[in-house]
């Protein structure tokens, strides 16, 4: 394919997984019906693929229940259905969509329902993060934004309440909520930079502005750590630049009103299409995304941040609370530098990690299929348990196995720090 065919190409595909955000980024009519008593709901989260699930139930046509996985995602501002579901609730048909999380009913008018999540090649976005596991639903901001919302990591737990309930505790951190989306940003400081940024737990690890830190590195060069993205900054998986072209850093110390986070991972992403797609397009994916949120920001603070704290979204007021749960990890990337992208039911490499210009793990090339790693087959393993087998202290060896183009390839592997 020609570069510039493929650069449009890109174009089509990034706007899925821009955060999933719809061409007018806002939300219909949203109706919440509470049970007779009781002003608070805490229902089960399950991890997978470094996002949180949470299991609602949806009303069919003639009435009855059907269950289904949805993604907690904070940084999404409609709700999306895979297309299977959309037709199987009749919201083709021009129906509400009702669904119940735990005892709270929640309705949304149907015209605002997003009829699928897009494909990335030959992959629903649902099945490109998630598989195998079943995901459906995106349960986003322009829904949670009529709750306060608790997120629990400690205890896997997502806690609704009624607006001025007194639940809060933990630092208190201001937000802008977009009227529109709800989507909600916090301003930051890194360094001497003010930065703002959307909190989100929808993702596994905070991604920036590519440009904005090229910048940062131009003045504070040992904040690189490599080039490509590595363990859980890798956890989209998907055949753009974003994650193979992307930077590793690691920012010393990220700073909210009252808090203070050290030695903060983020993945400054790289062009959509490369550098022709870089400059025909821009930094498209954030330009898209950013429409959701209403205003200019560096990028979303990830789970690798957010797992650390029991975090309130206190949306009716514009205001967080933070309790922190754990100290963070510095050595949260540590693994085999290979940047991975999801194929069929398998992985393959897009980029080897390099730094300072040398590759981390030689003997790899980009398209190699990973078949093996010490023995263990990955076909059919989710993204998370992918990247676990990835996962090594420096010096500690992995034993890869590849298919390149039909002939098999062992590489012995050491696990680097990032």
């Amino acid at each position: 394919m020609p570069a510039l065919s493929r650069v449009l190409v890109l174009l089509l595909a990034v706007a899925p997984l821009a955060a999933c955000n719809p061409p007018v980024p806002r939300m219909g009519r949203v109706a919440i019906v509470w049970p007779a008593e009781g002003t608070t709901v805490t229902v089960p989260m399950q991890r997978a693929s470094g996002r949180w699930l949470v299991s609602v139930g949806l009303r069919r046509k003639d009435g009855s229940e059907r269950r289904a996985l949805a993604w907690l995602n904070m940084g999404a501002p409609a709700l999306i259905l895979s297309e299977g579901l959309y037709r199987e609730l009749g919201i083709a048909e021009g129906r509400d969509l009702a669904m119940r999380i735990g005892p709270v009913g929640v309705t949304v008018d149907g015209r605002s329902v997003i009829d699928g999540p897009g494909r990335i090649g030959d992959q629903d976005l649902f099945g490109l993060l998630f598989a195998p596991r079943s995901v459906e639903a995106v349960l986003p901001a322009g829904v949670l934004r009529h709750f306060v919302v608790t997120v629990d990591p400690r205890a896997e737990a997502l806690t609704l309440a009624r607006p001025g309930t007194p639940l809060p505790r933990g630092v208190p951190v201001p937000v802008r909520v977009n009227p529109d989306s709800g989507v909600a940003v916090a301003d930051a400081q890194i360094g001497d930079r003010a930065v703002s940024l959307v909190l989100d737990v929808g993702a596994p690890y905070t991604w920036l502005r590519g440009r904005t830190v090229a910048t940062w590195l131009g003045r504070c060069p040992d904040w690189r750590r490599a080039e490509g993205a590595v363990g859980r900054a890798n956890l989209a998986m998907a055949d753009l630049g974003l994650e193979p072209a992307g930077t590793v850093i690691r920012l010393p110390r990220l700073d909210l009103p009252g808090l203070s986070f050290a030695d903060v991972g983020a993945l400054g992403t790289g062009p959509v299409g490369g550098q022709l797609g870089a400059v025909a397009l821009g930094e498209v994916f954030w330009d898209r995304w950013q429409a959701g949120v209403g205003e200019p920001v560096a990028g979303w603070l990830g789970n690798n941040v957010l797992d650390d704290v029991r975090l309130t979204l206190d949306y009716p007021a514009g205001q967080s609370f933070w309790e922190r749960q754990r100290a963070a990890s510095p050595d949260d990337l540590d693994g085999v530098g290979l940047t991975l992208i999801r194929r069929g039911a398998g992985y393959a490499v897009a980029a080897v990690a390099t730094r300072e210009g040398r590759p981390l793990v030689p003997g790899v090339e980009v398209g190699d299929r990973l078949l093996r790693i010490d023995g263990h087959p990955l076909d059919g393993l989710a993204p998370e348990a992918t990247l676990a087998a990835l996962s090594a202290r420096p010096g500690e060896r992995r034993v890869l196995e590849l298919d390149r183009g039909g002939t098999l390839v062992t590489v012995e592997a050491e696990g680097a720090a990032f």
